[in-house]
Parts: C-alpha cells; sequence; structure tokens
C-alpha cells in the first residue's frame, strides 16, 4: 500500500509540476515567447511530433489542420516512432491519451478505447478496412514498422464518415511513399536485436523514376524467442494415489500452477510496395500492396511438479504439499500453433483540381487459425494428433467522394460500397502442428455480409469565430450466405437478412482566436453483429455456442465536450469529456436453454481526457496525458460496473535533443481491470502498473544511426491475465545511401 501512495505521490507531483510550468510559460513577456520560437524552429526537424499545426485527413475526409477539427485527434509521426524503437503497431498507440494496449496481447485485439474493444474501433491501412470479417479483430503484427508514415487517431463517433465499426474512434495507418528528384533512389538499412532473441531486419528503396513516377518497396523480417507467460493451472482433489509428492504454487482460487507452455516465439514477415504516377499535376494514381506472414509456436514448455531426483513431471498423478492430489497432462502443457497470411491492395485515384477521390481496395486473409494437440498427447514432444480453428476471410471496397466548396461551406460527399466474407473450419489433424495433414471436417461455418453506403459533411463557417459540422451517413447491410456444419449432424442454412441505419453527427465549435478551440459534439454510431457471432455453431450439445442469426448491430449515442488550446508556441493542451450510451449490445448469454450471442445489454462509457506538451527550451520538451474513464451494462434491469475498463491511464515522457543525440523517456501507468476485492499480484490477475522506457538515439551523419533502448527499467513484474515481459534490452543500426 505504501508503495502505491508513493507512486501516485509521485505522479501527482509530476503533473502539477509540469501544469504549473505550462501556466508560468503562458505568463512569460513577448521577449521570452519569441526566444522559446526560435529554438524550437531551429530543432523542428528532430522534435516535429510537438508540431502543434498537424494535418489530419482522417477526421472529416478532406485535409485540416488538427487544431481546426472539434474532435480528440493524435498525429504519430514516422520521427516519433523512429525514436522509441518499437516493433509492431501496438507498441506505438500504448502512450497515447485514452488508449490501453493489454501488454500480454501480442498477437491479436488487446486495444481499450474509451471503453470499447477492437471490434468497435474501425483500423484502416491506408484506408482500407483491416478489422478482421470474421470477429472484427486486428492483428497488430501484421504492419511492418518501418513502412508507416504517420498514424492518425481519431476519437469518437465516426459512423457518419465510415460507417460500420466506428464507434469509439478511427486509427489510420498511413504508409510511406517515393519522393526525391528524377533518378534519386533512396535505399535504408535497418538491423536490431535485443533480449528475447529478438531481431528486425528491413530494407527499403525509394526514388523517383522519373518526373510521373514514384516509387517505395522494401521487405521487413521481424522475429522474437519471447518469454514465458502463459501458465498452466489444475485444481486438487481430496483423495488420490501418488508415488511423489511436489510442491505447487497455489492461487487464491485454490488452483495450483503445475507449468506453463514456456516461450512464445513469434515471427512476422512483410513484403511491400507503393507505386505513384502523376498523370498531370493535378491527377495521381496510387498503388499500394502489402503482404504479411505470420507464425507463432510455444517452445520449451516447463512444468513445476519435480521428482527426488530432480527430473520435471508432466504426466500422471502428484501429491501436493497439502495433501491434495493433481492430476497432470502433457497436453496441458502444449500451447497452439498459429498461423496467418494476408494481402492488403489500394488503387486511389485523386484529381487535387476537381477534388475527386476514388479507391479500389481488398483485404485478403488467405490463412489464419491455429492449431493445438489431442488431449490424448502423452509426451510434451508429442507431433501426433490435434485439430486446426482456420478461418480465412475477405474484405473488398470501394470508395467515391468529391468536395465542393462554397463561400461559407465546405461540403464533402460520397459512395461507398463494401463486401465481407468469412469461411470457419475445424479439421482433425493426424500432425497437429501441421495443418497440410487435415483429415476429417468436424465443423464448419460461413457467411457474408455487404453494404451499400452513402455519405455527406457540411463545414458552415457561421462567423469568423464560429462553425458547424453536419453530416450524415446512410448504410443498407445485408447478412447472406450464412450456413453451419457440425459432423454428425446436418448443415443448417440461414436465410439473408437486411437492416438500414442512419448515422447523423452534428458539431459546433466556437474559436475565439487562432491559439483556441472549444467544441460540442453529438454523433450516432453502430456496429453490425461480427459474422462469427452471426453462424459459427460450436456443436448441437446445450453447452455448446449456437448460431444466431437474427442478431442486430449495436447503436451508440456520443456526446463530447471538448477543448483544444495553443497556450504559446512552446505549449499545447486539450481536454475532452464524452459520454456514451449503447443500446443492443451483444453478449454470450444462454436464453431458454440455448447459449448463443443475444441483443441484451445497454451500456455507458463516460470519461475525461487531458493532454499536455510543453517545450521548455531549443532542448527539452515534454507531454503529459490523464484519462479517467468508466463503464457500466444494464441488463434486465440489473446494472454492473465493467471492471476490464481501467479507471484511470497516465503517460508522461521527456525528450531531450542536442545536436547529433536524442533521448526519450516514456512512462505509463494503468490501474487495475478487476473488482476491488479481487486478489492481485498472481497469475490471472489484472494489476495496476507503472513501468518506465527510454532510448537513446545517435546520428553520426545523414547516413547512419545507432540507438539503444530499454523497456520496463524498474523490471517490474506484474500480471495482465498472463504474466508479463521483464526488462528488455535492444540496439538498432541505421544506414541510409
Amino acid at each position: 500500500m505504501d508503495f502505491k501512495k508513493k507512486r501516485l505521490t509521485v505522479m501527482v507531483l509530476t503533473a502539477l509540476t509540469v501544469t504549473a510550468s505550462a501556466n508560468a510559460a503562458a505568463a512569460q513577456d513577448t521577449a521570452r515567447q519569441v526566444s522559446v520560437q526560435k529554438d524550437v524552429q531551429k530543432t523542428a526537424e528532430l522534435s516535429d511530433e510537438y508540431a502543434l499545426d498537424d494535418v489530419t485527413v482522417t477526421a472529416t475526409k478532406v485535409e485540416e489542420k488538427v487544431k481546426d477539427v472539434p474532435a480528440s485527434i493524435t498525429v504519430i509521426t514516422a520521427a516519433e516512432i523512429k525514436k522509441r524503437h518499437v516493433t509492431s503497431v501496438r507498441e506505438i498507440l500504448q502512450n497515447e491519451t485514452g488508449i490501453y494496449m493489454a501488454p500480454t496481447a501480442e498477437t491479436k485485439d488487446g486495444i481499450s478505447l474509451r471503453g470499447f474493444g477492437s471490434k468497435n474501433i474501425l483500423v484502416l491501412y491506408n484506408g482500407q478496412q483491416v478489422n478482421t470479417s470474421f470477429d472484427g479483430g486486428i492483428a497488430w503484427d501484421t504492419f511492418p514498422i518501418e513502412e508507416i508514415e504517420r498514424i492518425e487517431i481519431v476519437r469518437g463517433a465516426s459512423s457518419s464518415l465510415y460507417g460500420g465499426h466506428a464507434v469509439a474512434g478511427v486509427i489510420n495507418i498511413i504508409t510511406k511513399s517515393g519522393k526525391g528528384k528524377p533518378g534519386e533512389i533512396k535505399t535504408n538499412l535497418v538491423v536490431s536485436g535485443g533480449s528475447n532473441r529478438t531481431w528486425n531486419r528491413s530494407i527499403r528503396v525509394s526514388g523517383s523514376a522519373s518526373e510521373k513516377f514514384d516509387f517505395n518497396v522494401g521487405y521487413e523480417k521481424r522475429s522474437t524467442g519471447g518469454y514465458r507467460g502463459y501458465y498452466t493451472t489444475a485444481s486438487g482433489k481430496p483423495s488420490g494415489s501418488a508415488a511423489t509428492t511436489v510442491d505447487l504454487p497455489k492461487l487464491s482460487d485454490g488452483t495450483y500452477i503445475i507449468g506453463g507452455r514456456g516461450r512464445k516465439d513469434k515471427q512476422s514477415e512483410n513484403y511491400f510496395a507503393d507505386f505513384t504516377y502523376a498523370m498531370s499535376p493535378d491527377k495521381k494514381l496510387n498503388f499500394s500492396y502489402m503482404h504479411n506472414t505470420y507464425r507463432y509456436n510455444y517452445l520449451d514448455a516447463f512444468t513445476n511438479a519435480y521428482d527426488a531426483n530432480g527430473n520435471g513431471i508432466f504426466s500422471g498423478t502428484v501429491k501436493t504439499q497439502e495433501g491434495t492430489y493433481v492430476t497432470l497432462k502433457p497436453s496441458s502443457y502444449l500451447g497452439y500453433h498459429g498461423e496467418r497470411e494476408q494481402d492488403i491492395y489500394k488503387l486511389h485515384y485523386d484529381d487535387a483540381k476537381n477534388k475527386i477521390k476514388a479507391s479500389i481496395g481488398i483485404s485478403d486473409i488467405t490463412k489464419e487459425g491455429y492449431s493445438s494437440a489431442s488431449s490424448s498427447a502423452n509426451t510434451i514432444n508429442w507431433s501426433g494428433a490435434g485439430s486446426s480453428a482456420q478461418y480465412p476471410s475477405k474484405n473488398y471496397s470501394t470508395d467515391f467522394q468529391k468536395t465542393w466548396e462554397f463561400k461559407k461551406h465546405t461540403l464533402v460527399s460520397g459512395l461507398s460500397w463494401m463486401k465481407e466474407e468469412m469461411t470457419y473450419s475445424n479439421y482433425a489433424l493426424s500432425q497437429w502442428q501441421n495443418w497440410g495433414t487435415s483429415g476429417n471436417l468436424l465443423a464448419a461455418s460461413h457467411g457474408v455480409a455487404k453494404s451499400m453506403a452513402a455519405f455527406v459533411q457540411d463545414e458552415y463557417r457561421l462567423a469568423d469565430q464560429w462553425k458547424v459540422y453536419l453530416g450524415a451517413r446512410l448504410d443498407r447491410y445485408q447478412k447472406d450466405e450464412g450456413y453451419s456444419y457440425v459432423s454428425g449432424s446436418t448443415r443448417k442454412d440461414y436465410s439473408s437478412k437486411t437492416f438500414t441505419e442512419i448515422s447523423p453527427k452534428i458539431s459546433f465549435a466556437y474559436l475565439p482566436n487562432n491559439h483556441t478551440q472549444y467544441y460540442i459534439s453529438y454523433g450516432h454510431s453502430f456496429n453490425p453483429p461480427t459474422i462469427y457471432q452471426l453462424y459459427r455453431r460450436a456443436g448441437d450439445s446445450m453447452s455448446s455456442v449456437q448460431a444466431n442469426p437474427e442478431l442486430n448491430p449495436e447503436t451508440s449515442n456520443t456526446f463530447e465536450l471538448g477543448m483544444k488550446r495553443k497556450i504559446n508556441d512552446a505549449t499545447s493542451f486539450e481536454m475532452t469529456l464524452f459520454h456514451v450510451k449503447t443500446q443492443d449490445k451483444i453478449a454470450l448469454a444462454t436464453r431458454d436453454g440455448i447459449k448463443a450471442y443475444y441483443n441484451m445489454d445497454s451500456g455507458v462509457a463516460k470519461g475525461i481526457e487531458l493532454g499536455l506538451k510543453h517545450r521548455w527550451d531549443k532542448n527539452w520538451s515534454s507531454y503529459l496525458n490523464y484519462t479517467f474513464e468508466s463503464g457500466e451494462n444494464v441488463s434486465q434491469g440489473t446494472t454492473t460496473r465493467i471492471w476490464d475498463i481501467p479507471k484511470h491511464l497516465f503517460h508522461a515522457g521527456l525528450d531531450y535533443t542536442k545536436g547529433k543525440v536524442n533521448w526519450v523517456l516514456d512512462s505509463q501507468y494503468v490501474s487495475a481491470r478487476q473488482q476491488p476485492d479481487t486478489d492481485t499480484g498472481e497469475y490471472g490477475s489484472e494489476d495496476a502498473f507503472f513501468v518506465v522506457n527510454t532510448a537513446i538515439n545517435y546520428k553520426f551523419d545523414d547516413q547512419m544511426s545507432l540507438q539503444f533502448d530499454i523497456k520496463n527499467i524498474l523490471d517490474r513484474h506484474y500480471y495482465a491475465g498472463e504474466a508479463t515481459n521483464s526488462r528488455t534490452y535492444n540496439f538498432t543500426i541505421g544506414y541510409s545511401f
């Protein structure tokens, strides 16, 4: 308890110090402000993340300065990403306002924004939806890090422009394109290595083949040997027979930790390309492509049970230190083998003169799923029978938009079409880690979702200090071609169903001067049920999850009140209050003896987000953001707290740049995500944690740079469901020519 009090005290003092410093900076005389402005300009190329006039294209579908848009927006630049040596988009996002990334969700999902998970957050890659058609999830290791130009985060209801998924916000990952003088070609090489046998190797070649043709192609491979995070538990029985007595760690729920799956070994490989052809000075055609192959396995399973000679025990019955009996099975120690392959294509046309944009995109997940060993496995080196769950999916989309400029209006309108398709297959395998040994089909599901939409948005400048955004989108959504099959049972086909949703949004903005904006907004958003929830049938028994093709979309109404202020040339501050009410929340439940997903709950998520950035002088800058949020569900008249939403999120950091040296320090505090009377500090708990990361960058010249970083400097040991990683080290070298 004393440690927690000290930690919170330090955080509060830090917040007060930074805030007080910002207020003091605002009160400085004109000479001081001019001096700071000159210092900021001198170091702009090394600290562009503190530029206060970032531009966004995601928030309103037209290019606007962030400070002018009535919404909470963050733009993360390539320079900021490079400074921190991150290995996935998950790590890039984890220090941003209002975002919680679960430290143990290394493979998929794990994000929380304003109380919502990944299926309620629209994630785009160059404007192409990458939420899977299977369950709406996000595989963060899919994206090549060295290829990212910037990431735009738009918080709040965005269905008026983007339709489904865009409930809590939109995250748009925008990649680099070729540029330079005709005939000029540049090559970038990056190699890094560190703890847990972590490696990253990338090469990117970009340039201009002519005045009209730019290109950017590359390759990136990331791998890690992982760490022990997933433990295996078992219950004890009061009676039994055992030849060996062992000492097993015991959890508060009475179960024992018998061992674990070992290290999670991961490999991610990317090929990417971007080509831009200038048809004329005002018209451009761009094609981008990205291929990703991802694999993971658990290696070096371990046990906590040992015989008198110190040999590990993985099978049989053992007697615990408390006199209970625990049965050990090799299959309990064997983890999953996962695979994923994806191709993303995007063709984009931009007519700047006539303000027309059009695009065609495909996200094709040709392989995704996992396999596990049979419960009959008799050794931890088992290579025999098992089963796989595979769920490849596709997403096709086309978009067209036109912008008109009138005296006081900027009108944007467009059309959108999308088709999603998913097939789920559960196969028996003769070799559980080899999907090529598929045998009998145990279960299958399939479904298609189609949507057509039209949207319009008007930015109306009422007066010099007032403007209003009015927008709406009409979506016609159809569920079709659904069926499910379970071995030994008949196939079930489901009829199609169509619904229509109108998503309006209105925002008022008051700008008393060029440095301040106050805004209030209301937005309606929706999220259709995933194909997984609609059509997957696990079996015919009472305990098996059944398909429910009658599911309706979840709908949400979001209210926001916000303020943005550029206090002076060195300091900016943002504040947003939000309240989201959701109806027809989809949850897994049993009704009339049938276990399935149902529209059954309503819910509320609310909170406040604060953000502060300050440049102290030409060398030092800092940031601080804090989010307080809470959520609750109402089901059959009973209100319950949503405990897995972190109540407090706090991030703070320092940045020092002088000459060829740059140093960054980032800290993060996340409160507990469980009921207050639940035990913490043990496997399965969702502990509060405070971690600090740092990186030192040295730039020899325009060609060569070095970087050394440390994650979790304080070597905090805590649990986020699973055990988290300890302190790690990484070294990076970059070379350009």
